[in-house]
Formats: C-alpha cells, sequence, structure tokens
C-alpha cells in the first residue's frame, strides 16, 4: 500500500520516547531525526511517518495521546535588582509537551 500522506511530527524529546514505542507496538513506520529548537532550548524530535489515507486519523490520535501539553516547575534564576543584581532561584510554571504536526500529500512514492 502505497502512502498517500506524509506526516511531519515535531516534540520534546521526551514524548517521542513514548511516542516511537506507540508507533511501533501499532507496527506504523517512520523516520526519527534529532532536531533543536524551542523556548527552552531542548532538544526535539522530528519524525517522519508516511501513511495511507484509511491510517491516517489513527496516526494523528496516536500522536496526540503520547505528546499532550502539560504544566510543569522549573527552577530558574531571577534577579533581585533588575537588571544587575544577586539571582535568586524561583520556580516558575512552564507549558511543556504538545508538538507541531505538518501534513503533506504525496504525489509520488518511491521505494528503492
Amino acid at each position: 500500500m502505497k502512502p498517500t500522506f506524509l506526516l511531519i511530527c515535531v516534540v520534546r524529546d521526551q514524548d517521542a520516547i513514548r511516542l516511537v514505542d506507540a508507533l511501533r507496538e501499532k507496527q506504523i513506520s517512520f523516520t526519527k531525526l534529532a532536531s533543536t529548537g524551542g523556548f527552552l532550548r531542548e532538544g526535539n524530535t522530528t519524525i517522519l511517518i508516511g501513511i495511507d489515507e484509511s491510517r491516517r486519523e489513527e496516526v494523528v490520535q496516536i500522536i496526540r495521546s503520547q505528546c499532550e501539553r502539560r504544566e510543569e516547575i522549573i527552577e530558574s534564576a531571577i534577579p533581585v535588582n533588575e537588571p544587575i543584581g544577586p539571582y535568586v532561584p524561583q520556580q516558575v510554571k512552564v507549558v511543556r509537551g504538545g508538538g507541531v504536526l505538518f501534513e503533506v500529500p504525496i504525489e509520488r512514492y518511491e521505494r528503492f
């Protein structure tokens, strides 16, 4: 069966571990690439999935379930007397997880 869509999914490294396990469990082929970016300057993973239209929604649901957004508390150093002064550790709530999913229709597919 030829894939009809290329799904390009960019997620946090921590979410990618769960995502690739879930994809393997459902026997969905993918290519995993290391990437960098984001507000927190943490590692990302880009996953390429060629998928037939009949399984597209299943794959999108797997991605959503494994890469949900969530709030986490991190330590951040904030200056006491801005702009210059001693830094005091503060706990800051940030939203992590989630990702970006691009769906590209495939016009041509060749395996060699």
